[in-house]
């Protein structure tokens, strides 16, 4: 089984844990529909940033298998949660294929929004947090039970 040394994991995970709040706090800027619409959802994603961030300092700081699972935890459940918004699409007077594409589709062009936005910036959120998970479990496989 492919392992990883827990502090060349943690590293990594703040690297990526740190683009994903990168990537979540450009969607805030750029993306004028989910002002218009959802300013409480806005907020919720401003809370997901700063526990990216934290998140992420806090696992390169404590490289321990806790917080490798912890890190690996939060990427599920933001998973989880991105994947679960595409059940609010009535709320917004959509279907659930409409609303899919609008945060999914790279490609989507969504007046005001610029192409892209949010769909390739959830979408590279998204490929993120599976390699958060990914590196989480190769670091907690290489340390050893004492």
């Amino acid at each position: 089984m492919f392992k990883i040394p827990p502090a060349i994991a943690s590293r990594v995970i703040c690297a990526l844990l740190a683009v994903t709040g990168v990537l979540g706090a450009l969607i805030l800027t750029l993306d004028n529909i989910l002002w218009e619409t959802a300013p409480v959802h806005a907020y919720g994603l401003i809370f997901f940033v700063i526990i990216d961030f934290a998140a992420g300092a806090l696992i390169l700081a404590r490289p321990s298998k806790a917080f490798l699972t912890l890190a690996a935890a939060w990427s599920a459940l933001r998973i989880i949660i991105q994947l679960g918004d595409v059940s609010l699409a009535p709320t917004f007077g959509l279907t659930y294929a409409q609303f899919a594409d609008y945060l999914f589709n790279p490609g989507a062009t969504n007046p005001p929004n610029l192409t892209g936005i949010p769909g390739a910036l959830i979408d590279a959120i998204l490929i993120m947090e599976i390699i958060v998970i990914w590196t989480a479990s190769r670091g907690r496989s290489s340390i050893s039970k004492v």
